[in-house]
This record gives C-alpha cells, structure tokens and sequence, in this order.
C-alpha cells in the first residue's frame, strides 16, 4: 500500500491547487518514517517556485511558521535542500519575523550546518534585542531548539562563527542563562527514562556478561548516552589513540522504515518496494543523526543498538551477541533489518 502511495504521488504533477497538500504531505512522511528523496526533493522545489512566484514578499508570518514546519520536517527526515537552505536564508532579514521565529530560523540552518553571511548579523540582533517578552513567549521546545543555534555552530560551523559565539559576552550570556538549561533538562529526562526502561534492565545484564567497562552517562552531559566507557573524561582529555566508546540506543522512532536515494529512477509500485533501502539496512533519522555526528566530532568511538532488533531478542545469549557486535564493529550503522512498531525504548 505504502509503495502504490509513494509511486502515485511521485507520478502526479504539482500544480497551484496542491500548494496547500505539500506540508501535510511532508508531516506524514515524517510520522510514517518515510524519506522518498525523489518525492521529497519534488515537494522542495515546487514549495521553491510557489515562493518565487505565487506569495508576497517578504513572507508574512503564518507563511514563515509553514516555511519553518516544513523546513523541521525535512530536517528530522535528514533531507538536504540547497534550495530550501537559500529561502531560509533570505528569511534571516525578514522584518515580518517575530523574534521566536528568527530563532527558529538559526535553529534549522544550524542543524543543517548551513551558515550563510546573514547568520552572524541575525544571531547579534536577536539575542541582543530579545525582551523578557520575547523570551517568555518562547516554549521549552523553543529553547531547546534555539540551543542548536549555538551547539551546532560550534561543533558544524566555522572557526571564526564558533569563536564568537563562545568569546563574545552578550552571546555567552543569551545561551547560557536562556537556552542550556531546557536543553541539559532533556538530556537528563531522556536519561531518567532510559533508566527506569526495561531496556537497561537488559543492556546492563549484556554489559556485565561480556565483561564491558561501560556505565550510563552521567547527569549534566551535553548529550544524554545510554551507556559510555567509564573512563571517558580521561581518555577524551588526552586525545588518547584508544578513543572512549559511546553506546548509543536508536529507537525505532528514530528508525525509518522507507528510505528511497535520490538516485531512484521512476519505477512500479512494485519495483518501488525493491529501491526501498530499509529492506537491506536500517538507517537513523532524526536527533539520532545530529548525535551521532557531534559525539563523533568530540571524539568519541559511536558503537550502535537498534532497539527494534534489541527488544525482538529472546535470550540473553542473543542480547550479548548483539551488544558484541554493536562494539566490535562501531562504524556498521546500517544492518539487514525489517521496521519494527514505535515505542518508547522499542
């Protein structure tokens, strides 16, 4: 069903009517956990043309939230769009912009390691002139996105970027008092959940049995690990050539169940179920990607669980031979796999 969907729609021509259908169309990608580059990359450039030619100018603010929800989805979906990456860009001056969505706009760019000469100028002027009512109309999500400005300049950007926003007083200031403490929060609530899961119950036995030197992370860390070498500080402050390992829990939220290249030709529904790649491998979406590549970046040795295989997993025998695969072999992010149903820490 789901292939004859994606080859209706990668057939049918967008025309002005469908302008509205296209963030819909995208939300449902995302909740479906499905990244179809070519449809994807067709939705992108006909939002790209009706922008051009169908809306006033400069976007008027319910237009910049459907631009900015369009822009989440895409990047949860880890769909990188040039084109989409210069409208945001140009939107960086937008006077119609509230400050929230100034921000918001930083935020996507940053996540897209996409810092364009506009970057700088908006950051100083909204985190200079945000007001307490700026800043309190701002949700715990908002925050948390808005961190991103600043953790993604550093580990993505460029050195002059990352200087600044790490020397410079009045950034310093906004990130710090404003926007880490909602982030460090998440990163502890994922931690608290993740201890009270039946998976660590499971994880932990594995641990012991194979004789492991891992523990959880500890609270207060930039990102939350379900499981790290025990002397990872130290190895980390040494540059040390035996790097730390970081076991990451990918949830099968952060799992797709269709991943269609862009490379795909124009095939049947049922030759479209062939180019579907996640009949072959599993691969991360969302958060996960953004993690994965920071904690590789702060150098530390990624080593990957699946949770959709983890909890189909009988016996223990079963869960050490996972959890010894996952660490021997640190860069096999991609696996045979079938999609599993979505739960928290399943």
């Amino acid at each position: 069903a789901v292939a004859a969907v994606l080859g209706f729609l990668a057939e049918t021509p967008l025309l002005e009517p469908h302008a509205p259908l296209m963030l819909p169309l995208v939300r449902a990608c995302t909740s479906l956990r499905i990244h179809h580059a070519p449809l994807l990359h067709k939705v992108v450039l006909w939002y790209c043309w009706c922008y051009a030619y169908l809306w006033p100018k400069p976007l008027p603010t319910e237009k910049l939230d459907e631009l900015l929800e369009l822009a989440e989805h895409l990047h949860e979906l880890s769909f990188q769009s040039l084109e989409l990456q210069g409208v945001l860009a140009e939107n960086l001056k937008n006077p119609n912009a509230s400050a929230r969505q100034s921000l918001a706009l930083l935020s996507v760019l940053a996540r897209f390691s996409h810092f364009p000469p506009e970057f700088k100028e908006t950051c100083s002027k909204v985190c200079s002139a945000s007001s307490d009512t700026d800043l309190s109309s701002l949700t715990p999500a908002d925050l948390v996105n808005a961190f991103n400005v600043h953790l993604c300049a550093v580990f993505d950007g460029p050195a002059a970027l990352k200087h600044w926003l790490t020397e410079d007083a009045v950034m310093k200031s906004f990130f710090q008092v404003h926007t880490s403490q909602k982030w460090y929060q998440k990163q502890d609530q994922e931690r608290t959940t993740f201890l009270q899961s039946p998976a660590y119950l499971t994880l932990r036995q594995a641990v012991e049995a194979q004789g492991l030197d891992l523990q959880p992370s500890e609270p207060g860390e930039v990102y939350h690990l379900e499981f790290v070498s025990k002397d990872a500080k130290e190895r980390l402050n040494t540059w040390s050539n035996n790097p730390p390992t970081a076991l990451m829990c990918i949830k099968s939220k952060e799992q797709l169940q269709w991943y269609v290249p862009i490379t795909a030709e124009d095939t049947p529904s049922k030759a479209l179920e062939l180019q579907n790649r996640c009949s072959q491998f599993r691969f991360m979406f969302r958060g996960a990607v953004q993690k994965m590549r920071h904690l590789q970046a702060m150098g530390y040795r990624p080593a990957v669980v699946w949770m959709s295989e983890w909890n189909s997993l009988a016996t223990e025998e079963e869960r050490r031979a996972c959890l010894r695969a996952a660490v021997e072999e640190p860069g096999a992010f991609f696996r045979p796999a079938s999609a599993e149903e979505e739960d928290t820490y399943r």
